[in-house]
């Protein structure tokens, strides 16, 4: 497998094998998180695939100050939010098709995403991007165009409206168990 360094010279140089291999090693990643922002498969792969037709477009206005699949997911954020913005009814799925995580039980994982379909897009986006995702508070910063402090609070903020949430269910389903 090519590294990115070297794949995203070639494709500078209009050579197939290195926009071969920037897909093959970024493809799968940016599917993953198209589905579980856009909650819809044609629309995830649509946005992918406009992803990289842009990328490859502009591969040559690359300048490295972020790594590749970072400049990679914030051109799919931007295709992914305009496509939210253009068509909101029509993104409605459910989030079963998202890739499963590690649960302490079924029910735990329904509740996680009965929770994230009551936040905003970009509450979601955030904390997708903090805790599936696992990335930095820079590299956040840099794919949702904030600044880092900015970032911060907002990801606090987010957390909190998810806690406030988490036990405003949790305290739904006590009540009902009494019954």
């Amino acid at each position: 497998m090519m590294n990115d360094q070297e794949a995203i010279k070639l494709a500078i140089e209009k050579r197939e094998e290195g926009f071969r291999a920037i897909f093959a090693n970024h493809s799968s990643f940016l599917f993953t998180h198209a589905l579980r922002f856009l909650r819809n498969k044609e629309n995830a792969e649509d946005v992918v695939q406009e992803t990289f037709k842009d990328a490859f477009r502009y591969i040559q206005s690359f300048k490295g100050n972020s790594s590749l699949r970072t400049w990679l997911y914030k051109i799919l954020y931007r295709k992914a939010l305009k496509l939210i913005n253009k068509n909101k009814p029509k993104l409605v799925e459910p989030l079963e098709s998202l890739k499963p995580q590690q649960y302490n039980n079924a029910e735990q994982k329904l509740d996680t995403r009965k929770i994230l379909e009551q936040l905003s897009e970009s509450d979601r986006a955030l904390l997708m991007l903090a805790y599936w995702d696992e990335l930095k508070l820079d590299e956040i910063a840099d794919i949702l165009e904030l600044t880092l402090s900015n970032t911060k609070v907002r990801l606090f903020r987010a957390r909190k409206k998810f806690g406030e949430l988490w036990l405003k269910n949790q305290r739904k389903g006590e009540i009902a168990n009494e019954m």
